[in-house]
C-alpha cells in the first residue's frame, strides 16, 4: 500500500498557533520531512512544532533543498532530491513536510506536493497562519477593508517592477524583504508611503519586531505591510 505525503504549515513562529489539524497530523507520521539550508543546519519550523506537537516516534529527516528564485524550480526537485520521500512513500509510510507559515504562500512544500502528486501518490494539505497574518494581528490592522484590494508580493524583484507593483493595489504585502531595504526605506519615503508602512520582522518569535522600516539586522523573515487604503481614510 502506498504511503500518504502531508505538506504542513506550522505557522509564523509561534508554536500556540500551530493548528490542532497540524498537531494531529504531526503525531501520527512515520516521517517528519524538514527543509534545511545546509547539511548541519537545524529547522526553525521543527523547533517550533516540537514545542506542541509530540513527534518522538517519527523518524526525521533532514532534506537540503536549493534555496534559489528559478522558474525550472519544479524541475531542479526532479532531479533527485525528492528520492528520499518517494522511498518512504513507497513503503506504506506516512510523510509529513513541514514549512514555516502557509504551504500555499511562497512555499517549497507546494513545489514538492506537486510532483509528489504527478509521481502517483496522494497528497493532503494542512493549512497554517501566514507570517503576515500573524503579524497583522500582533499589530492590530487590517490587511484590507470595504472594497480595497490587497497584493501580494516577494521584495526579491527589481525596483521597477516593485514600484510598478505597489501603484496596483490600496494594500500590500512585500514578503522577503530584509534584503531589500537599503532600496525600499527611500523608495517608500520618495513615494510619501514610508509612514503608511509597517515592518514585521521574525513574528512570533523571541525577537520579534513591529514598527516603522528600519534597517535593522537582516532577517529572511521580514515583511512590509504597506497601508495605502489609510491615505483616503
Amino acid at each position: 500500500m502506498k504511503g500518504i505525503f502531508y505538506a504542513v504549515g506550522v505557522g509564523s513562529g509561534n508554536p500556540l498557533e500551530l493548528t490542532l489539524h497540524a498537531k494531529q497530523i504531526l503525531e501520527q507520521a512515520d516521517v517528519i520531512v524538514t527543509p534545511v539550508k545546509h547539511a548541519n543546519a537545524d529547522s526553525v519550523a521543527f523547533a517550533i512544532a516540537q514545542q506542541v506537537a509530540d513527534m518522538r516516534k517519527a523518524e526525521t529527516l533532514k532534506i537540503v533543498f536549493p534555496m534559489k528564485p528559478s522558474r525550472d524550480y519544479k524541475n531542479d526537485l526532479r532531479s533527485g532530491v525528492l528520492f528520499p520521500i518517494i522511498e518512504y512513500l513507497k513503503s506504506g509510510k506516512m510523510v509529513a513536510m513541514i514549512t514555516l507559515g502557509d504551504v500555499s504562500v511562497y512555499s517549497t512544500a507546494s513545489y514538492v506536493r506537486e510532483i509528489i502528486a504527478e509521481s502517483g501518490y496522494q497528497t493532503s494539505v494542512i493549512p497554517g497562519i501566514s507570517s503576515f497574518s500573524a503579524g497583522a494581528a500582533a499589530a492590530q490592522l487590517s490587511l484590507c477593508e470595504n472594497q480595497e484590494s490587497l497584493l501580494i508580493l516577494p521584495a526579491v524583484q527589481s525596483p521597477e517592477s516593485v514600484q510598478q507593483a505597489i501603484l496596483q493595489a490600496d494594500n500590500i504585502i512585500m514578503m522577503k524583504a530584509g534584503n531589500a531595504l537599503h532600496w525600499l526605506i527611500p523608495m517608500l519615503e520618495e513615494s510619501e508611503l514610508l509612514d503608511h508602512t509597517v515592518m514585521m520582522q521574525n513574528i512570533g518569535m523571541p525577537d520579534a519586531y513591529i514598527g516603522k522600516p528600519v534597517i535593522r539586522e537582516k532577517s529572511y523573515f521580514t515583511t512590509l505591510l504597506i497601508k495605502k487604503g489609510s491615505l483616503e481614510s
